[in-house]
Formats: C-alpha cells, sequence, structure tokens
C-alpha cells in the first residue's frame, strides 16, 4: 500500500531489547536487510517507547524528517522488515483518514536464528566466509574450564521452605499480565501439495519425516531455487533408515543449484561426438542399436521413453550431472538411462546413476559399446559370484537373472 507523509502511525512495542538482541541485530539481520532498514527498525524501537508514554498518534513526516528519508525508500524499508519477521502492519482507513499500526517484533533468537535455513543460508551467502565465521565465532560464549571446582551452588531447598498460611496464599505467585517477548519466523510459500505427493510417489515413508525435517528442507529449497518435484527426489535420496541425514540432503540441493546455474540445462541436447560414435560395420541388433543411442541425445531418448512426453525435470537434472561434474559422454549416458529405467522399474534414481557413472569415469568409458560390455562384463562377474554361494544366496541369483535379461533386451534393441 502506497504511504503519504500525511498518513498517521503508532508504534506498539511488548518489550525492550537486550543487549544480545541488538547485536543479534546489526550482525545477523542488517547484512540480509541493509542499512536503511536497520535504521528504521531501531527509529521504530525508539518511537515505541516514546508512545507507551504518549499515545497519539504520528503523521509519517516524523519519521522521514528524522531519518531523513524520502516516503519511496521508507515504504522499501518497512516491507522488508516485515518479510523478515521484524514489524507487522495493520492499518484502518477511517473519515479520510488512514492511520497505521507497526507492531514491533524482537529478532529470533541465536539458535532459532541459525536453525532457519533460509536466514542462516543467507548470511553466509551474504558474507564471505572469514566474515561469516568471525560472526559465528563472536556470538560463542567463552565459559571457563570446571575441572578442579567444585559446585557450591545453592539449592532452592537450602534456601527457601514453603509455609502454607490458613488463607491458602502463596508465597510467590504468577503474574498472568507479564508482558512477554514475541518473536515471529520467516514465512515463505512453497508447492507442499506437490511435495507430499511426489514423495508418496516415491514411496517415502512420511512416518520417518519429522514437520522440523519438512521446514528444514523446504527452508533450503527455498534458498536454492529447488521445487518441489527435484525437492522429493532429493529427499528420497537422503533418506536413512532412522531418518533424513540432513547433512546428505543439504549437499545434495547446493549442488543442484550449483548445476543448474553453471550449466542450465545445456549438456542433455547434445549427441555424442563423431569420435566417439560406433564404428563397427555389420548390422547386428546390438550394433544397430548403440548407432540408435549415438544419434539421440539424453534430453530426446527419455521424450522417446515417455512416448513422446516432455521429460520432467528431474530426471533431466539427473542427466545433467551425470554430463557436467562427471564428464560422461551422450551415448553413454544413454546407455545408462536405458539400464536403470528397465532395473529400477522405469525410474532413474540419481543415486544409482551416480555410483554406476563414477565407476565408468573411472574406467574411461567413452562410447556406448564400452558402456554395453562393461554392463555385461558386471553381469558375468556376479553371475561367477552367484555360482560359489548358489547353496546359500538365491536372492544374489534371482538379482543376476535379472540383469541377464534386461542385456539381453538390450543387446536385441529392444529397449
Amino acid at each position: 500500500m502506497k504511504l503519504y507523509v500525511t498518513d498517521l502511525y503508532r508504534v506498539e512495542m511488548r518489550y525492550p531489547l537486550d543487549d544480545v538482541q541488538i547485536d543479534t541485530l546489526y550482525y545477523l539481520y542488517q547484512p540480509l536487510i541493509g542499512m536503511e532498514a536497520m535504521h528504521l527498525y531501531m527509529m521504530l524501537v525508539m518511537e515505541g517507547k516514546r508512545m507507551r508514554r504518549f499515545i497519539a498518534p504520528c503523521p509519517l513526516s516524523r519519521l522521514t524528517s528524522y531519518m531523513s528519508m524520502s516516503v519511496m525508500d521508507m515504504e522499501k524499508a518497512l516491507r522488508s522488515l516485515e518479510a523478515i519477521g521484524l514489524v507487522k502492519t495493520y492499518v484502518k482507513h477511517e473519515n479520510d483518514i488512514t492511520q497505521y499500526i507497526y507492531r514491533l517484533y524482537a529478532p529470533l533468537s541465536l539458535k532459532a536464528f541459525f536453525k532457519n535455513q533460509i536466514l542462516s543460508s543467507l548470511l553466509q551467502l551474504s558474507l564471505s566466509e572469514d566474515d561469516f565465521q568471525k560472526t559465528v565465532q563472536y556470538f560463542k560464549i567463552s565459559l571457563e574450564n570446571l575441572d578442579g571446582y567444585e559446585d557450591i551452588t545453592a539449592r532452592f531447598q537450602d534456601v527457601f521452605t514453603i509455609q502454607h498460611s490458613p488463607q491458602k496464599t502463596r508465597l510467590l505467585k504468577y503474574n498472568e499480565d507479564l508482558i512477554h517477548q514475541t518473536t515471529q519466523d520467516v514465512k515463505i510459500d512453497y508447492d507442499y501439495d506437490l511435495l507430499y505427493q511426489s514423495l508418496a510417489d516415491y514411496q517415502v515413508n512420511r512416518s520417518l519425516l519429522s514437520q522440523d525435517d519438512l521446514n528444514y528442507a523446504t527452508e533450503l529449497a527455498y534458498v536454492y531455487h529447488v521445487d518441489a518435484l527435484t525437492l522429493a527426489g532429493i529427499i528420497k535420496d537422503a533418506m536413512e533408515s532412522q531418518g533424513i541425514n540432513r547433512s546428505r540432503m543439504k549437499q545434495a540441493i547446493q549442488k543442484y543449484f550449483d548445476v543448474s546455474q553453471t550449466s542450465q540445462l545445456q549438456e542433455v541436447y547434445h549427441k555424442q561426438p563423431i569420435q566417439f560414435q560406433t564404428s563397427d560395420q555389420t548390422s547386428s541388433p546390438l550394433v544397430l542399436h548403440m548407432k540408435y543411442l549415438d544419434s539421440l541425445t539424453p534430453y530426446d531418448l527419455l521424450k522417446d521413453k515417455q512416448g513422446g512426453k516432455e521429460p520432467v525435470y528431474h530426471d533431466l537434472m539427473i542427466v545433467e550431472t551425470l554430463m557436467v561434474q562427471l564428464g560422461l559422454k551422450p551415448a553413454v549416458v544413454n546407455v545408462l538411462i536405458e539400464y536403470v529405467l528397465g532395473k529400477n522399474n522405469n525410474r532413474l534414481s540419481k543415486r544409482y546413476c551416480e555410483a554406476i557413472g563414477a565407476s565408468w569415469v573411472r574406467k574411461n568409458i567413452q562410447t556406448a559399446m564400452d558402456a554395453y560390455r562393461e554392463l555385461m562384463n558386471q553381469s558375468t562377474s556376479e553371475q561367477s559370484k552367484e555360482e560359489e554361494v548358489s547353496s546359500s544366496s538365491s536372492q544374489s541369483q534371482v538379482s543376476s537373472q535379472e540383469l541377464m535379461d534386461l542385456l539381453n533386451q538390450l543387446k536385441e534393441g529392444q529397449l
């Protein structure tokens, strides 16, 4: 809403700021909201103190004069304070007079600030690594080593006794009317419906995900521009038997952001370089299928697998990561796509793709035929191991048979 210097305002403040909160505002909040917003907040704090005695509203021209700030700049600073959770604004229109109430909120506690992945991540991105570490260190409390000391602190019962009077009054009574500090966290809009549906599609056990885990994930996703479908895949890959591995999830989100920023999905549209295409001139089904994979981009192959429909962004990002970070050739990625889709019920698993892709990079596999032969060697090796332990490992035999069936399909050009 557009502000005018003739509009009136009042400031409500529940509790005065202490030294730690002021430090928090200057060292943690100011790098995010800027100096002008910080200046305005502290001016409103002072106004809040004054208006507890003199409740009469004042025109906004008072604020613009004290801060040498234009109405437009003040409006921008106010929106920053509202978005960061330091101010709530209420407005009333009556008899052609517009009056605002600015209700001030205390900054988050240190623990709550650094727990909030939006605020802590943005602070880290706003400061140099050295300044960020200095800021964190500043707020750490240096405690004396208590080795050799004896705890002689008085206990409650050592000092006080509780005496019940006939009137049943209490020595200490809690005052329900005491004012208290209020804070509000940063609020974001995220497509939770799509996230929950995607987690269900990925068969993620929601009972292992607490609301705190989901808040942590969506806050990071908001900072690094990760859509709900992609986030669901990242959460799936970060799940362990006891719940989500937050560290792994955060690394995956940051890696996704790095890839999306540097490549913007360019590699998935490349075909196999001529020097790495299949040179065999025979017309066997296998050779023809390898040449077919040479002629397609990974994007075209995924689109073909989906009956001509546009591939989902999550799958494209997996492929882009394989090509950008691992340096796999397009036709090699095509072989990997067909193999993983066949093994994983027509779903691409990021962790599975990266594990196989990293192995192929170490073995310098650069052609579709080399990738196919590596799969054959893997199949032969697994089959040999299964024969050695066939009496005690029927499950491994089933796995090997599935792999052989898949490779036979690949050989006949049926995938």
